[in-house]
């Protein structure tokens, strides 16, 4: 089975709550859509976990981009603003060669996935896309195309200028970055769910927003079947 999970923002405890919830073995297949580090507790933990784990695989997403750019001289500043203190802290205490590892690791990190199951194709971001309308203009527009399109700021930080829009005429996008509380806002006590872009049909956000007292969310493509596991802040 393939499954996918996003933004799980050091939520070690959720996160392994999550795999034995879904009963993640060695024939299945995992995709995180970036941000396992910064703002929850055990970003470093995540992270070496999803590592040596060979059948998950990561993507690069907007908080893993600005620790790259940290450590390749950036000031940091963004990155301290955006919770990146707990993930600098507990990297910190880990010896030099495991630092290097993490960061080499890091750094060859892909910023899309796709994913064809049966008829279906799947594509994989952590933000979402941008979609320029002059490739609509063309009458056969292709996934490739609108990919190769892409700037990095696209992949790792649009939000309504993609999710509110049309996105890609023959895959569906699976995409994070933006808690499914502001896709589709909540009634009081109501737990934030899985957001299906029931307008368009061609986009599903998985962010719960765990971190902020949400829930972790897992998407198995094989069927769309939808599995949860609910953070208690203390």
């Amino acid at each position: 089975m393939t499954y996918c999970i996003s933004d799980i923002h050091g939520c070690y405890d959720e996160f392994m709550q999550l795999l034995k919830k879904i009963k993640f073995g060695s024939d299945d297949t995992l995709y995180i859509l970036g941000d396992a580090i910064d703002r929850g507790q055990e970003p470093i933990k995540c992270l070496r976990y999803i590592m040596e784990s060979s059948n998950i695989r990561m993507l690069m997403g907007n908080h893993e981009q600005m620790m790259v750019d940290f450590f390749s001289g950036g000031d940091g500043g963004d990155w301290m603003r955006n919770g990146g203190k707990t993930t600098l802290t507990e990297f910190c205490a880990l010896e030099r060669d495991e630092q290097l590892r993490i960061i080499d690791y890091l750094m060859d990190l892909p910023y899309t996935a796709e994913v064809r199951i049966d008829d279906q194709n799947y594509v994989l971001v952590h933000a979402g896309l941008n979609v320029k309308a002059n490739l609509f203009g063309q009458s056969q527009v292709s996934t490739n195309q609108v990919l190769a399109n892409q700037f990095v700021d696209d992949v790792l930080w649009i939000r309504e200028k993609f999710y509110r829009k049309k996105a890609l005429p023959r895959s569906i996008v699976i995409f994070g970055h933006t808690p499914n509380q502001h896709l589709a806002p909540l009634e009081k006590n109501e737990n934030p769910k899985i957001w299906h872009d029931e307008e368009f049909k061609d986009k599903i956000g998985i962010d719960g927003g765990c971190v902020y007292g949400g829930a972790l969310h897992a998407l198995r493509l094989d069927d769309l079947k939808e599995y949860s596991v609910m953070r208690i802040l203390n």
